[in-house]
């Protein structure tokens, strides 16, 4: 690692801060730190923070200088910055963080010229189940397909709530070498009268008065896609208990056919007896053009709204299966 000064920028403070452990580490051992590294605001005094940058490492070979809340500096001092880093050979590794800059001015274009810039923005929500998976590994277990899906589901976009129900779940499993489907249904069931099971039931009994609030409330906190996403689960869940009915399958017995935690398994089977066969094709054909429509642009709000409305305004031959588990 060279003393290329480094740019960290981007809201997703998770993965900032793993970023910045991770230069750090690069940088310096463990015994070097209390003296070799120092962690400062941007407000700190120019004249200070410049001084610190452009001291010799103490009894090691680097020295580390951590520069937090870049976007608070105040522009004349950002000016004083600039010619410290276009000037070059500084004694001292510079890290710098900053939640966001405006990339048109001097300071972004500097570093773009002579440092580094590691993007920490907010995963786009195809890539949050492989990165769940990946934190499931990490953690020394094997997630089974599906798992890492529900999870991201359940959990929303937010990679520090991400991984904070990756521990949960691993805590839960113990010993067990894999995180299943039902493991994360069990602890998310835990949880309280979350908004996201609040819609998915809501709309698997046809209740839009119901789904439509739950979904607003949603939105706040997690991806449309993410949403669809759950929506397309369950109706694929009630799907298999609707081919599954004339089995007449015990609870125990019905949870592991669909691999579900039992309560919802008592849920999906009650839904299922208010389709009919033939409606399971329009109803992921709405689904599917939904995904499509969200995706190429339309407001996936809107888009979201009337893909409920519809699925909950679907014929049903058994209208006492609405409200079921409430």
């Amino acid at each position: 690692m060279t003393n290329q000064p480094t740019l960290i920028v981007g809201e997703e403070s998770l993965l900032a801060e793993e970023a910045l452990e991770r230069l750090i580490a690069q940088a310096l051992i463990p015994e070097d730190r209390a003296l070799n590294l120092d962690v400062l605001e941007a407000a700190t005094p120019v004249r200070d923070l410049l001084t610190r940058l452009d001291t010799a490492p103490f009894f090691g070979p680097r020295r580390v200088v951590v520069v937090r809340r870049l976007e608070a500096m105040r522009d004349v001092d950002q000016e004083a910055l600039i010619g410290y880093l276009e000037r070059g050979d500084s004694p001292s590794v510079g890290i710098y963080v900053a939640e966001e800059l405006d990339r048109r001015r001097r300071l972004f274009q500097t570093f773009r010229r002579v440092g580094v810039i590691i993007e920490c923005r907010p995963l786009p929500a195809r890539d949050l189940p492989p990165w769940v998976a990946e934190r499931i590994t990490l953690a020394g277990k094997r997630g089974v397909p599906g798992a890492a899906e529900s999870l991201v589901a359940l959990a929303g976009g937010s990679l520090r709530d991400l991984l904070h129900e990756v521990m949960k779940v691993v805590a839960y499993v113990g010993d067990r070498p894999q995180v299943t489907v039902a493991d994360v249904e069990t602890i998310a069931s835990r949880l309280g009268d979350a908004s996201i099971f609040t819609l998915v039931d809501a709309v698997g009994s046809g209740r839009a008065a119901v789904a439509l609030p739950a979904l607003h409330d949603i939105l706040g906190t997690h991806e449309p896609l993410q949403v669809l996403f759950m929506i397309a689960r369950q109706f694929r869940l009630i799907l298999r208990a609707h081919a599954l009915a004339p089995q007449r399958l015990s609870g125990p017995v019905l949870a592991d056919r669909l691999s579900v935690h039992p309560y919802v398994a008592r849920k999906v089977s009650d839904q299922a007896r208010g389709y009919r066969a033939e409606q399971f094709p329009m109803i992921f054909e709405a689904v599917e053009g939904a995904d499509r429509a969200i995706k190429s642009g339309s407001p996936a709000r809107l888009v979201l709204e009337m893909l409920i409305v519809r699925l909950c305004d679907a014929d049903r031959p058994a209208p006492a299966s609405r409200g079921v588990g409430r």
